[in-house]
């Protein structure tokens, strides 16, 4: 029984190290992030209906690089953000829930 209480430890240590996800810093300030991330989502939409290839390629890479470029943003620091979201779902909707009530509160004031 000793000799696995360790192991449970260290079993235990590392399910709650998982859970507990943590908060990884984006390059920019969440509220620019916010702005970038509409144009995103303008500009997937607008490739929906591509089939994969090298034309979606080429045209996602022509869009992002003019999101980086309208928003003063390197396309360096809009990928970095964009794969830190992929890695981190919960920071993720953190940021979408926070847009969210932003437009919420743009809907009232109108």
């Amino acid at each position: 029984m000793s000799r696995f209480l360790p192991m449970l430890l260290l079993s235990c240590f590392l399910f709650v190290g998982c859970l507990t996800q943590h908060r990884e810093p984006l390059p920019i300030d969440e509220d620019q992030l916010e702005a970038v991330l509409l144009d995103v989502h303008v500009a997937e939409a607008a490739m929906g209906q591509l089939q994969g290839g090298e034309k979606k390629d080429s045209l996602a890479n022509l869009y992002y690089d003019q999101i980086a470029a309208i928003h003063k943003i390197d396309r360096e620091v809009l990928d970095t953000c964009l794969s830190i979201l992929q890695r981190n779902p919960e920071q993720t909707k953190e940021i979408y829930e926070k847009m969210a009530e932003k437009m919420e509160e743009l809907k009232e004031n109108k």
